[in-house]
C-alpha cells in the first residue's frame, strides 16, 4: 500500500471513530489527520493552519496572527500518542462502555500500525497552544505533529458544540 492510501486508510479510521464518539447531544467529536501547509519549519506550518483557520472555518473570520495563538511544540513519545489515542478513541459514554482491555489495546494498536505505515520516519511532537482572547477554538482539544523534512501532517482530536 502507497503512502497516500495509507494516509486516506488513518483518516477512514478517524472518521468512523469520530462518529462513534460523537453524542447523541450537541457535542461533535472531531479526529483529522490532515496535511500542514508548506512551510520552512513546524512552528510556521502551525502558524499558517491556525491562521486559515480563523479565516475559512470560524464564523465570523477574523484575521489572527499565528503570534498571537502562543503555538509550542514538544517532542512525543509513543507512550503519549497511545495515550491520546486512547483517550479520544473511548470518550464518549458508550465508547466507555467498551471493554477495557484487549479490544482497546487492540483498536489504538491496529490505528498506529496504520499510522506507522504512512508516517514511521517522521519526529512526533506535542503542539500546545492557547487561542486569541475571544476566539474559540474548541471545547478541548489534542493535537500531535509528524515531521520529516519539508513533510507535516497534524493529527487532531476535538470536541466542539
Amino acid at each position: 500500500m502507497n503512502d497516500a492510501l495509507n494516509i486516506d486508510h488513518c483518516r477512514g479510521f478517524l472518521d468512523a471513530l469520530a462518529m462513534l464518539n460523537s453524542e447523541a447531544s450537541d457535542l461533535c467529536a472531531s479526529y483529522e489527520l490532515q496535511r500542514l501547509p508548506d512551510a520552512p519549519d513546524l512552528l510556521t506550518a502551525l502558524g499558517l493552519r491556525v491562521k486559515d483557520y480563523a479565516l475559512s472555518v470560524s464564523i465570523p473570520a477574523r484575521d489572527l496572527p499565528a503570534p498571537l495563538w502562543q503555538i509550542t511544540v514538544a517532542p512525543c513519545g509513543r507512550a503519549h500518542l497511545e495515550q491520546v489515542c486512547q483517550r479520544w478513541f473511548f470518550s464518549s459514554d458508550h465508547m466507555r462502555t467498551a471493554p477495557p482491555d484487549r479490544f482497546r489495546a487492540c483498536l489504538v494498536n491496529a490505528f498506529l500500525e496504520a499510522l506507522d505505515m504512512s508516517l514511521a520516519a517522521f519526529t512526533v511532537h506535542i503542539v500546545t497552544m492557547t487561542p486569541p482572547s475571544g476566539f474559540w477554538y474548541a471545547i478541548h482539544w489534542d493535537e500531535i505533529a509528524f515531521e520529516s523534512g519539508d513533510e507535516r501532517y497534524l493529527l487532531h482530536f476535538s470536541h466542539s458544540d
